[in-house]
């Protein structure tokens, strides 16, 4: 393996369908490409995973043998999952040349907040991990929504600490003025303030004016990458960053140019 991605965010952003389309524009390059999927809960997937956590772990099981509800078995499965951290390696194991798409559950708590998903990162990729946090278009184009989304950004580093990208996912729902405008906001937390303070008023400015200072020393505000998993626009960038980080910008022996 090459490395791996960890794809992570809340639910509805869109997580499954990236990572259904990133796998197949980088099998469509000719790179070497392989998907798993970390959700035991996913009822329906965009793509056939290489690898399947529901093949091992069943919540109508769970349901069943501990006495609990949907929400309760999906925790429990969640924390399953790093008990078989030796079956994801095996699978692993034979894919030298391989980029890995790693789908994590819907529900952000139940991969990000859980003790067992550091355990699960660290061992079946290691130092060959990355993350992309899967954030909302249409709701990044609202100061307030980007910096909620800032927010979870910051949470899921600061769990995992490894190389992660912003990934504005969902952008043909959107203007390229939005799209624009929020770059604006990236690169100028004094823009955000005034934006936010336009939406929301003084009372919830002054709330937040302390997260907006910890966003400039922090150096939280990093590069977006807006995607479309529609159409597969902006995946050139996110494979460039994957490259940079995995292999310091090499394209692999698979890789051929386009004609």
């Amino acid at each position: 393996m090459i490395g791996a991605l960890y794809v992570v965010g809340p639910a509805g952003t869109g997580k499954s369908t990236f990572s259904g389309s990133l796998n197949e524009w980088l099998k469509h390059m000719e790179f070497d490409s392989a998907i798993i999927n970390l959700d035991p809960g996913a009822d329906y997937l965009p793509y056939e995973p290489d690898f399947d956590i529901r093949e091992y772990i069943s919540l109508d099981s769970i349901m069943s043998d501990y006495n609990l509800g949907p929400n309760g078995s999906q925790i429990v499965a969640a924390d399953m999952i790093v008990s078989y951290a030796d079956k994801i390696t095996e699978f692993l194991e034979d894919l030298d040349d391989y980029y890995v798409i790693v789908d994590t559950p819907g529900q952000i708590e139940l991969f990000t907040f859980r003790t067992s998903s550091t355990e699960i990162v660290e061992k079946v990729s290691g130092q060959r991990s990355m993350m992309a946090y899967i954030a909302d278009a249409p709701l990044s184009t609202y100061p307030s929504g980007f910096i909620a989304q800032k927010m979870l950004y910051a949470s899921v580093f600061s769990r995992f600490f490894r190389p992660m990208m912003f990934v504005l996912n969902k952008i043909d729902l959107v203007s390229d003025e939005d799209i624009q405008e929020v770059k604006k906001w990236e690169s100028s937390p004094d823009l955000l303030n005034d934006a936010f303070m336009e939406e929301k008023g003084q009372m919830e400015k002054d709330y937040f004016i302390g997260i907006l200072e910890a966003f400039k020393e922090s150096n939280i505000m990093t590069k977006i990458y807006p995607v479309s998993s529609k159409d597969s626009f902006g995946f050139e960038d996110i494979y460039s960053q994957m490259a940079l980080y995995f292999t310091g910008g090499e394209d692999n022996d698979t890789y051929r140019e386009e004609g």
